[in-house]
């Protein structure tokens, strides 16, 4: 990400459209890198290994108890026993081991902003020297200096809402899983997902 170094003075005012490219801009600075962070993971998960247990035995057995109650013949109960055992641990990556990043995009964005415009007649020339006249408008924040000079009645406030939302990573991003089971006499291919 790239170092931003504030310079100048605070800005009177801005045309309307730089302030929604710059709002815009944002936003989309904001989702690249939430992408990019995303892909590192990926990147990071798949060559992170792990100790994983691919398998454990559980083996139920009979276990019959007596039961003794007090004046009363004794009570046979049918019970059971479980005895588990794990299998060796196998190292495979984290993205193997089904880890995988969390993708968030931006699916909604509310920025309020209070601010006062005008509409003034510009004058730009071009290349060749011809002049162009048009309107544009012009903003400029509200702020306490505003208010107080200008006795401008609008709350100073700015808001931002930001809506991120989780959503599957892009099918190229996650690698395709090809199992071989050799177990039986003939072996069989898996390719997920």
């Amino acid at each position: 990400m790239p170092k931003i170094t504030q310079i100048g003075n605070e800005l009177a005012e801005i045309p309307f459209g730089e302030l929604l490219r710059s709002v815009a801009q944002g936003i989309a600075d904001g989702q690249r890198a939430l992408d990019l962070t995303s892909i590192q993971t990926l990147i990071t998960l798949s060559q992170t290994l792990v100790d994983i247990i691919p398998e454990v035995t559980e083996v139920i057995t009979p276990s019959p108890s007596t039961v003794n109650i007090s004046g009363q013949p004794p009570i046979q109960v049918t019970g059971a026993r479980v005895q588990a055992s794990a299998a060796a641990p196998v190292k495979m990556s984290a993205l193997q081991a089904g880890i995988t990043p969390t993708f968030y995009q931006f699916t909604e964005a509310t920025i309020e902003l209070k601010v006062s415009m005008q509409l003034r007649q510009v004058e730009e020339t071009d290349d060749q020297g011809k002049k162009n006249s048009f309107i544009r408008a012009f903003s400029s924040h509200v702020n306490f200096r505003s208010q107080n000079t200008f006795t401008f009645n609008a709350d100073a406030a700015s808001s931002v809402t930001a809506i991120l939302r989780p959503v599957p990573p892009p099918t190229r991003v996650v690698p395709s899983v090809i199992t071989v089971n050799a177990l039986g006499t003939t072996p069989t291919v898996t390719i997920s997902p």
